[in-house]
């Protein structure tokens, strides 16, 4: 994690300044759940650097403040990661003209707006997956009981699909067990930020554990891509 102290920039004469509680009244309007920890995690991140005052002392121009709007912005509208967020400004400030990337899937089921639940009939109705499968998911735990979230929904269709290779719930049990050890590393992260009980506390572990898990599936994505690249071979 990118050190704030080590790179702030030193007080401009230049231009109107403002405090954090300045900053604050602005964006609360639009971001209720914007604190002073949350701009210094974003400080800490990268992301905004604010000038100082010779004390010590955060300032925030009109740019900084426009600049944190576009990032809560992409995170709450677009939810993307604060990685890509970075990336992209990164590539705005050296005057390239990029594109945001399409929002993966995974990042936009973590916050659903509207969290669905089904019936056991409206999830066969809506997936095509019979009583018996869903019955086998369910004993592995790859699905979850009635009602049933969005998650298991996505969850039975690829089930479905993947019956049509001859792979069953069975040969999930170390997809399984391999998520859920990232899981428990995901957890173990995040359960110190969350003791610290601070108002931007669970933003904050929601960050990192975004930031992890898209890692986590980088990794699993090009060990799976470099097998079948050789496929073709």
């Amino acid at each position: 994690m990118a050190q704030a102290q080590s790179n702030v920039r030193p007080i401009s004469s230049s231009g109107r300044l403002l405090t954090i509680g300045q900053v604050l009244a602005i964006l609360n309007r639009e971001f209720p759940d914007l604190s002073p920890s949350k701009l210094r995690f974003l400080e800490e991140q990268g992301l905004i650097e604010p000038q100082r005052t010779p004390a010590g002392y955060r300032k925030f121009s009109e740019q900084d403040v426009q600049r944190t709007r576009v990032i809560l912005e992409l995170q709450r509208d677009q939810y993307l990661p604060l990685r890509v967020i970075r990336d992209y400004l990164e590539q705005l400030d050296s005057g390239k003209t990029p594109n945001l990337p399409q929002v993966q899937a995974s990042v936009a089921k973590l916050q659903p707006k509207n969290p669905i639940k089904l019936t056991k009939v409206a999830l066969m109705s809506e997936t095509g997956i019979s009583s018996g499968l869903l019955q086998d998911a369910q004993t592995l735990m790859l699905i979850n009981k009635e009602p049933f979230e969005s998650s298991d929904l996505e969850i039975a269709r690829a089930i479905v699909h993947l019956q049509r290779f001859g792979i069953s719930p069975r040969h999930l049990r170390g997809l399984k067990a391999s998520a859920d050890r990232e899981i428990g590393i995901i957890e173990g992260v995040v359960a110190p930020v969350l003791s610290k009980n601070e108002a931007a506390s669970k933003s904050r572990a929601t960050h990192y554990a975004q930031e992890i898990e898209n890692q986590f599936a980088t990794i699993r994505s090009e060990l799976i891509k470099s097998v079948i690249s050789k496929i073709d071979k």
